[in-house]
């Protein structure tokens, strides 16, 4: 009986906790540095979202982006969390379409899009400069702004 009550307990007090997390992600790319003025009649898109996430972990959005459309995509994390390896691909084939190692893990992706389709964004962080120990208990944010205007 007294091993329940401190689960109970114990429940009682992580719960919140990661309620208060998440709900200070809810809208983390409109209030951080993801939410950078891209250049005129860039619109906000809908798609656009923030999550909750450990050091180390990996998360993957699935995204339609439309025809005649240039993107521009921030992406943004709470401190420590830098750098973030972000992978662009097929939605159909998973077929790496780019690599942001390749670009000293820049965070920002600029696209081109010609015709409507499906495409998926691999997003892991790496938190380069945190100690593993404090990568297994921290968690932060991670934002995905994403502004789109129409093309010429």
């Amino acid at each position: 009986m007294k091993r329940i009550v401190i689960i109970l307990w114990g429940l009682l007090l992580f719960v919140p906790c990661l309620t208060a997390q998440k709900n200070s992600c809810r809208k983390f790319h409109l209030y951080s540095y993801c939410n950078v003025n891209p250049g005129p009649r860039f619109k906000f898109d809908g798609q656009s979202r923030s999550n909750v996430i450990g050091a180390g972990d990996q998360m993957i959005y699935s995204l339609v982006l439309y025809g005649d459309k240039q993107y521009k995509i921030n992406f943004c994390t709470s401190d420590l969390f830098d750098p973030i390896h972000l992978k662009l691909l097929n939605a159909e084939t998973d077929e790496v379409i780019y690599d942001n190692k390749d670009d000293d893990y820049l965070a920002m992706l600029t696209l081109n899009i010609d015709k409507t389709q499906r495409l998926k964004i691999s997003v892991e962080v790496l938190a380069n400069e945190m100690s593993e120990q404090d990568k297994l208990e921290y968690f932060g944010c991670l934002g995905m702004m994403i502004q789109a205007k129409k093309t010429d």
